[in-house]
Protein backbone atom coordinates (compact mmCIF):
# COMPACT_ATOMS: atom_id res chain seq x y z
CA UNK A 1 0.00 0.00 0.00
CA UNK A 2 1.15 3.51 -1.33
CA UNK A 3 1.76 5.52 1.81
CA UNK A 4 -0.23 9.20 0.89
CA UNK A 5 2.44 12.15 0.70
CA UNK A 6 2.69 14.61 3.82
CA UNK A 7 1.72 12.08 6.91
CA UNK A 8 4.55 12.33 8.73
CA UNK A 9 3.92 16.02 9.11
CA UNK A 10 0.18 15.84 9.30
CA UNK A 11 1.06 13.12 12.00
CA UNK A 12 3.17 15.81 13.92
CA UNK A 13 0.37 18.91 13.70
CA UNK A 14 -1.98 16.62 14.81
CA UNK A 15 -0.45 15.33 17.77
CA UNK A 16 0.80 19.08 18.85
CA UNK A 17 -3.20 19.98 18.36
CA UNK A 18 -3.83 17.33 21.03
CA UNK A 19 -0.74 17.97 23.14
CA UNK A 20 -2.06 21.55 23.39
CA UNK A 21 -5.47 20.43 24.23
CA UNK A 22 -4.50 18.36 26.78
CA UNK A 23 -1.99 21.22 28.15
CA UNK A 24 -4.90 23.67 28.38
CA UNK A 25 -6.95 21.02 30.39
CA UNK A 26 -4.64 19.88 32.52
CA UNK A 27 -3.78 23.34 33.69
CA UNK A 28 -7.52 24.23 34.06
CA UNK A 29 -8.66 21.42 36.22
CA UNK A 30 -7.09 21.73 39.59
CA UNK A 31 -8.60 25.16 39.36
CA UNK A 32 -12.14 24.24 38.92
CA UNK A 33 -13.61 25.91 41.53
CA UNK A 34 -10.79 28.25 42.47
CA UNK A 35 -10.47 30.17 39.53
CA UNK A 36 -13.03 30.55 37.14
CA UNK A 37 -10.84 33.20 35.00
CA UNK A 38 -8.22 30.89 34.22
CA UNK A 39 -10.52 27.87 33.57
CA UNK A 40 -12.76 30.20 31.16
CA UNK A 41 -9.10 30.95 29.31
CA UNK A 42 -8.27 27.26 28.78
CA UNK A 43 -12.06 27.14 27.22
CA UNK A 44 -11.17 29.70 25.12
CA UNK A 45 -7.83 28.08 24.44
CA UNK A 46 -9.08 25.14 24.08
CA UNK A 47 -12.39 26.31 21.81
CA UNK A 48 -9.70 28.15 18.87
CA UNK A 49 -7.72 25.03 19.08
CA UNK A 50 -10.57 23.06 17.75
CA UNK A 51 -11.63 25.62 15.48
CA UNK A 52 -8.38 25.80 12.91
CA UNK A 53 -8.75 22.37 13.60
CA UNK A 54 -12.32 21.79 12.19
CA UNK A 55 -11.33 24.63 9.88
CA UNK A 56 -9.10 21.62 7.85
CA UNK A 57 -6.64 23.88 6.00
CA UNK A 58 -3.91 21.41 5.70
CA UNK A 59 -1.65 23.56 3.47
CA UNK A 60 -1.54 25.97 6.43
CA UNK A 61 -0.75 23.47 8.95
CA UNK A 62 1.79 21.68 6.92
CA UNK A 63 3.63 25.26 5.61
CA UNK A 64 7.40 23.58 5.45
CA UNK A 65 6.90 20.73 7.21
CA UNK A 66 6.17 18.38 4.12
CA UNK A 67 7.29 14.88 4.15
CA UNK A 68 10.04 13.88 1.36
CA UNK A 69 8.17 12.00 -1.51
CA UNK A 70 8.21 8.44 -0.57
Amino acid sequence: MTRAPNTQALDAYVEEMVRALHAAVARALPHVHDDPALVDQALRDCAEILDVVLDGDVEEWLGDRRDEPA
